[in-house]
């Protein structure tokens, strides 16, 4: 079989650029090393390229005539069996997988102006760290409050709500050392366009195209990290998978990985575990979504996969997902399910759930534990 050209492949140009580099160094790395870019960028960039090289032609064909340079999900090819009769045949190329999903994730983001580094306070507490948990968002639902007794929601009125709310819990929270941003799952309301939950099915309420919604989420949790590096001397972020947003939830750690990807103060971690696991002093802090191990289980498993279980004393597990607030000791662990940043949409006050909303932040002393909460209900003035 001839070697694929590049000829007539609608590829882009930094495609045809990856492409051509790592034909002439033999290999993604040494082609990376000689465009002066990232492993990660060059993988994912040639991935792409090679997958248009090598397509049958039909599909190209089917490609092409739409114009866009996109892959198809499906294309009809026309072929001939040995007798001379035409027929057709749908050919379905093969699903991408989460680390597919990723590589173009990177790509996309690859080109991102990186954060223009922000003035560190001058003064912070060294022995404190605060944790702020956002949990349940669902940027991107939409409400209609004479129908469910609570909020309006939707896109504008959501970024209002946390440009607010954070606010209002920082002017309240100590300039601790380190800050903690937990993104704790269904950040987002909807996983794509199809405005449905991935597993179920569940039909949503949407305000708001996907790609919207995504930009909208990116540009306040950009506007957010960087109020709360003037105010702490370093900030972590980590966003969780939620049930509403399983594979959407990368994009926010790809993004903002890109975006502060010069800024030494911000540590975006990625890590590939639902669960998030923090050590400060003597303090272990955890979090997950909710949507899985009851509070006995999650405890469990923590105390055995914990590196530093040992070394603590106070242990604290951060949930969200029900969208009420719950707490218990569970032997040294204590557990909490946090209340929702959003308020109930006309499926869940159709089912009698009309839980109260909030953001806080939680103090946490090197050897004392925890020892400040600091909160705000979203409480909106009056129209």
């Amino acid at each position: 079989m001839p070697t694929p050209t590049i000829a007539n492949r609608a590829l882009t140009e930094s495609q045809e650029q990856a492409w051509q580099a790592v034909q002439e160094h033999g290999g993604i790395r040494a082609a990376a090393r000689a465009l002066g870019k990232s492993y990660t960028a060059v993988h994912g960039t040639y991935t792409i390229a090679k997958r248009k090289v090598e397509l049958d032609p039909a599909i190209q064909d089917s490609m092409e005539a739409v114009g866009t340079g996109l892959i198809p999900a499906l294309a009809w090819a026309k072929t001939k069996s040995t007798d001379g009769t035409s027929y057709s045949v749908l050919l379905k190329p093969q699903q991408a997988g989460p680390d597919d999903l990723l590589d173009r994730i990177r790509t996309a983001f690859d080109d991102i102006e990186p954060a223009p580094p922000i003035t560190p306070p001058e003064n912070v507490m060294a022995d404190l760290c605060s944790v702020f948990p956002l949990m349940d968002v669902h940027l991107g639902l939409h409400a209609w409050g004479r129908e469910t007794g609570g909020d309006d929601y939707d896109l504008k009125l959501a970024l209002s709500d946390m440009r607010h709310a954070f606010a209002k819990v920082m002017a309240i929270t100590p300039p601790s050392d380190t800050a903690v941003l937990i993104i704790g799952g269904d950040f987002f309301h909807a996983d794509n366009n199809n405005a449905e939950t991935p597993a179920s099915r569940h039909k949503l309420d949407v305000d708001g195209r996907f790609d919207k919604v995504v930009d909208g989420g990116i540009t306040i949790l950009v506007e957010t990290i960087d109020r709360l590096l003037t105010r702490h001397a370093s900030v972590i972020v980590r966003a969780l998978r939620g049930n509403h947003d399983e594979n959407a939830f990368r994009i926010l750690r790809v993004g903002l990985a890109a975006w502060y990807r010069n800024e030494p103060r911000v540590t975006v971690d990625a890590g590939p575990r639902d669960l998030f696991m923090y050590q400060w002093g003597r303090c272990a802090l955890f979090a997950h979504h909710g949507d899985k191990a009851k509070p006995q289980q999650a405890a469990l498993y923590v105390s055995d996969v914990c590196p530093f279980w040992s070394e603590t004393r106070h242990r604290h597990f951060l949930t969200g997902h029900v969208h009420h607030d719950q707490a218990k000791d569970v032997g040294p662990l204590r557990w909490e399910s946090l209340r929702a940043f959003c308020p109930p949409d006309a499926y869940a006050a159709s089912m009698g759930y009309g839980a109260r909303r909030a953001l806080q932040s939680l103090t946490f002393h090197k050897q004392d534990g925890l020892v400040l909460r600091a909160m705000d209900p979203i409480e909106r003035l009056p129209a």
